[in-house]
């Protein structure tokens, strides 16, 4: 009460401390453990909800004393006293548009601001450089995201075994039911053709797993002609990118030489052998072993003869995504 109870009822938004979307982040880590753990946490649950409501109000970038304002909403009761400009402010703030920031007016006629991809509380940025940012998303069956707008070319890799229904609700458009297959890539074109701004509700019995890689820059070094190597398959190519369906089974091994940046992205996962320098047997050389899991990213640089062996007792499959 001495800290945010002050700001709750302070004239004028205060000055963020703590973005009250980063509370539906750590809530949902906290619920989603709970679940795993079966341990009931219903006071947390509740205030989850809250905070969640409070981003579709807009508030998500507010200080996250701001979640009053969903109570607010709820009993039409001002707390504490508002500055008289208060209303004027909000109204000018509520612009209807497609920029981050911009409201978007929904069927019931309420308004839910757009908030920047990564911002958005079920995506997590796993990785982050100039050639990519890669966020994975994950969600529980029933849950619709906030909306987000995606503004650069991005790849989807999905990772829902027994595959994934959703309704994709996309700004200008009426919702569409989608079905995706365990292992499905997709591209999406948001820079070069027009921004994406959506909503997806998880329609499946299973959570929701995709990654969403952007593709932000050509790295210095790309290949020209596509990789032809044994147990890589091609299965998309667009201008920016290759992307290749890698199989290891139990026992194989293969010699590998990627002339170019990419992404490795684990599908089904396993325990592989990586080796530098090695002779065709795998001795010599320098050696290690990973334990691999389904969603493991990498970025890799260009190698010339790498040795990757499945020591494992199932089969290791994964997506080398080129970058060009």
């Amino acid at each position: 009460f001495k800290d945010r109870g002050q700001r709750m009822i302070a004239a004028g938004d205060p000055d963020v401390k703590s973005a009250l979307q980063i509370f539906v982040k750590d809530l949902d880590i906290v619920y989603a453990e709970a679940k795993a753990l079966q341990s009931p946490i219903p006071v947390a649950s509740a205030a989850l909800q809250q905070f969640i409501s409070g981003v579709g109000l807009g508030l998500g970038r507010k200080d996250d004393s701001q979640v009053v304002k969903v109570y607010e909403a709820v009993t039409k009761t001002p707390v504490g006293i508002k500055g008289s400009g208060d209303s004027a402010v909000a109204a000018k703030e509520q612009k209807e548009g497609d920029e981050v920031g911009d409201f978007w007016k929904m069927e019931d006629g309420t308004l839910e601001e757009i908030l920047e991809v990564a911002n958005e509380p079920c995506h997590f940025v796993a990785l982050e450089n100039e050639y990519t940012r890669v966020l994975k998303v994950k969600f529980v069956p029933g849950y619709t995201t906030c909306a987000h707008r995606h503004a650069e070319d991005s790849l989807y890799y999905f990772l829902v075994e027994d595959g994934l229904k959703v309704v994709n609700h996309v700004k200008g458009s009426a919702p569409q039911c989608d079905c995706m297959d365990f292992g499905e890539v997709r591209f999406g074109n948001h820079k070069e053709d027009k921004p994406l701004v959506h909503k997806i509700t998880n329609m499946s019995d299973k959570d929701m797993f995709c990654i969403d890689a952007e593709v932000i820059k050509r790295p210095p070094v790309v290949s020209v002609i596509p990789l032809v190597a044994e147990y890589h398959e091609l299965i998309k190519t667009r201008e920016k990118c290759r992307v290749y369906h890698f199989t290891l089974g139990p026992g194989q091994s293969t010699t590998i030489s990627y002339t170019f940046f990419y992404l490795n992205i684990v599908l089904r996962g396993g325990t592989i052998k990586i080796g530098l320098g090695c002779s065709a047997d795998g001795s010599g050389g320098i050696s290690w072993e990973e334990d691999t899991k389904m969603g493991d990213t990498h970025w890799k640089e260009p190698c010339v003869n790498m040795r990757i062996e499945n020591v494992g007792s199932t089969v290791y499959e994964a997506f080398i995504s080129e970058w060009r």
